[in-house]
């Protein structure tokens, strides 16, 4: 049986994924192992017995990266290195969670996500970039909760459901390279909360459209991060099947 260990255990896309797949994964929190300790890692992956290893441990808050820029690199390029090599020595399959952020980098975040894919072994280790939305994703949360939601009309992107992310993650499992796990349709964050208003029936007056300004020059963020996706699979689709599996229908 294929199984999984996923570092980041604490992260959403982890929660899902074992969520989906209870037998075959396990979570690897990280108060059990931290990845920037090259010797805790090889311990870990020498005695594991799965045969995947899923890397979500990353420093994902923009601002706590600006202002820590060394532990933001030594967590999400470094860390990634030390479990690849662990990987390639016990061998297992490396599955490294990237971001639409690394593609053009305008932050620390999106610099060590793409400093970690040029030093990763694209022949070996399976390097999946993506921007994903789950249930705690800030404007579905707000709306569900029925709160006023501010969202903006000048910034893109074209995100997928942890579900489906994870599902894809799966299917995927034995690919090489870079791929990217998005949906094809390229919509503005205020599009995406329109969309979420209308599956989830809920009123289409708690949005407020914006338009987003980058104030702080030293934690830029890019008005545009679409990235042409490997699949193809439509927005308004990946939220009514997101919300199916929400309500246990799926």
């Amino acid at each position: 049986m294929d199984s999984f260990l996923i570092f980041g255990g604490n992260s959403k896309l982890a929660h899902t994924f074992h969520k989906i797949y209870p037998k075959n994964s396990t979570l690897l929190k990280r108060e059990r192992c931290d990845v920037t300790d090259r010797d805790s890692v090889d311990r870990i992956l020498k005695r594991c017995k799965e045969n995947y290893v899923i890397n979500c441990a990353a420093i994902t808050d923009i601002e706590y990266c600006e202002l820590n820029q060394k532990k933001c690199y030594d967590v999400n390029t470094l860390g990634a290195k030390n479990i690849e090599l662990s990987c390639k020595k016990y061998d297992k399959k490396l599955i490294h969670i990237s971001s639409d952020y690394a593609v053009h980098p305008t932050n620390t975040y999106g610099l060590t996500k793409y400093l970690t894919e040029k030093i990763l072994d694209l022949d070996r280790t399976l390097i999946i970039r993506t921007s994903f939305f789950d249930e705690e994703y800030f404007l579905i949360k707000n709306l569900i909760d029925k709160k006023i939601t501010h969202a903006y009309s000048n910034v893109f992107f074209n995100p997928i459901s942890s579900v489906e992310l994870s599902r894809q993650i799966f299917k995927n499992k034995d690919r090489c390279g870079i791929v990217n796990i998005f949906t094809k349709d390229k919509v503005s964050k205020y599009e995406f909360a329109t969309k979420v208003s209308r599956v989830f029936k809920i009123d289409k007056k708690l949005i407020l459209k914006e338009k987003f300004v980058n104030k702080n020059i030293s934690t830029l963020r890019p008005l545009d991060s679409y990235i042409k996706p490997d699949i193809n699979l439509n927005l308004q689709k990946n939220i009514y099947d997101f919300k199916k599996w929400l309500d246990g229908k799926d």
